[in-house]
């Protein structure tokens, strides 16, 4: 195996790895957990859910509308050739 490859596929496992722990370490705080929240903590967490919906919507979206551009351009590039 070439050395940049392993370096990427390191890269990779790493990267996974570092993702996972940082996405479950809220998952084991009890300090994150909405059961046990009340009053303004409750309204936080809801607020910091809703924030990381919207980015994952936006992100999503984003990635969705660059798509379609591309097939759009390429449509409309066949339509004025014809």
């Amino acid at each position: 195996m070439e050395p940049l490859l392993a370096v990427k596929i390191g890269c990779l496992v790493a990267l996974l790895f570092i993702t996972l722990v940082c996405g479950l370490i809220p998952a084991q705080v009890k300090w994150f957990q909405i059961k046990a929240a009340k009053g303004r903590h409750r309204r936080i967490l809801s607020f910091i859910g809703c924030f990381a919906a919207g980015v994952f919507l936006g992100a999503c979206l984003m990635h969705t509308a660059a798509d379609a551009l591309t097939d759009i351009q390429g449509e409309l590039g066949k339509r004025l050739q014809q």
